[in-house]
């Protein structure tokens, strides 16, 4: 056999192995590539599954919360606005002044209520926040996990404020209402019914030179927890002045509009002392509701959440898919109270 022939057989022969080398080198690396991204996968998962877990078991206690909530809540709530009715955009309070009236224990079942309420908004705040530790790094640990942590805080956030609001001054405010208008009723009783504008001088001059009443008016009308409600006393337009000129300084600055404000809530007080009480009751079922549906809002957003853990591949982000909850068509967050 010519040598050239055995040559190019050689090379031949070189070359074969050489593609059979390679080959069996580029199928190894991409068995290990596979296999690593089938770990990759596996431990993403394993991670997913650990992170529904979580988060449906942080659901199921928080439903359980939510529950309990919601007795208090619509108790308190239909005590309340089942008495007012609104005519011609102006709410009606003569059915709850009433109330208040025949029934000398209604104001005190209303604040227990309320600090009924503000223990379980209390203990279901308390509650996420404990679990969060737990729930944040698994979100943490899964792919935009910052924005489901996000969603998750903001609304963990906007729960604290909801209680701050139910508990920053309403259950004070009505006792230092009802102290007050008790002694007015005590000291004028009889002359508070069908008060001509004679008599309302006459009381209002005794009111604003006694001491016994100044001082919890003062008390009420210059403490900035209650300015939510004060402010209706103050004109229109001047509600930031009196925070900054009166309210907030260690000394009036504006006595002026001091007095004016001093002025409308004694004659309110004379006029419709009931009506008053009323409004805070109003006001606070306002925030109760409000609270209701903040604490909703976490039970939605860790659906949506689980939704999201279920379905990964879906194309629905997650804020649609909290908008698609809060709709009438799934939880009506602000159509239906559970």
């Amino acid at each position: 056999m010519p040598s050239w022939f055995s040559n190019v057989q050689l090379g031949f022969d070189m070359a074969t192995s050489l593609t059979i080398v390679g080959a069996a080198v580029t199928w190894i690396i991409r068995e290990k590539k596979q296999a690593e991204a089938e770990k990759v996968r596996g431990i993403n998962q394993q991670v997913r599954s650990t992170s529904l877990k979580k988060v449906q078991d942080v659901l199921f206690e928080m439903e359980d919360k939510f529950s309990v909530l919601i007795n208090e809540t619509q108790t308190y709530e239909n005590m309340i606005d089942n008495r007012v009715r609104k005519i011609n955009d102006q709410l009606d309070f003569s059915r709850l002044n009433l109330a208040i009236k025949r029934d000398d224990q209604f104001l005190m079942k209303a604040i227990d209520r309320l600090q009924a309420i503000r223990e379980e908004l209390g203990q279901f705040y308390e509650l996420i926040q404990v679990r969060r530790y737990s729930l944040i790094p698994l979100l943490d640990a899964i792919e935009e996990g910052d924005k489901y942590i996000g969603v998750f805080q903001q609304n963990i956030d906007e729960v604290g404020d909801a209680y701050n609001q139910v508990t920053s001054g309403n259950v004070s405010l009505l006792k230092e209402l009802e102290a007050v208008i008790s002694l007015l009723n005590k000291q004028f009783g009889d002359e508070l019914i069908d008060v001509s504008d004679e008599v309302k001088k006459e009381i209002f001059q005794k009111i604003s030179t006694d001491e016994n009443f100044m001082q919890p008016i003062q008390s009420i009308i210059y403490d900035e927890d209650y300015f939510y409600w004060v402010q209706r006393f103050v004109p229109a337009g001047k509600e930031e002045d009196y925070l900054e000129k009166v309210v907030r300084p260690s000394k009036i600055e504006d006595k002026e509009l001091c007095s004016e404000v001093m002025i409308h809530f004694i004659l309110a007080l004379i006029g419709k002392n009931h009506e008053l009480i009323s409004q805070v009751l109003r006001t606070a079922s306002d925030s109760v509701m409000k609270a209701r549906i903040e604490c909703k809002d976490i039970l939605i957003s860790l659906s949506a959440i689980s939704h999201k853990l279920v379905m990964d591949n879906n194309g629905e982000t997650l804020e649609k898919v909290i908008a698609k909850y809060e709709s009438e068509e799934y939880f009506g967050r602000n159509v239906t109270i559970r």
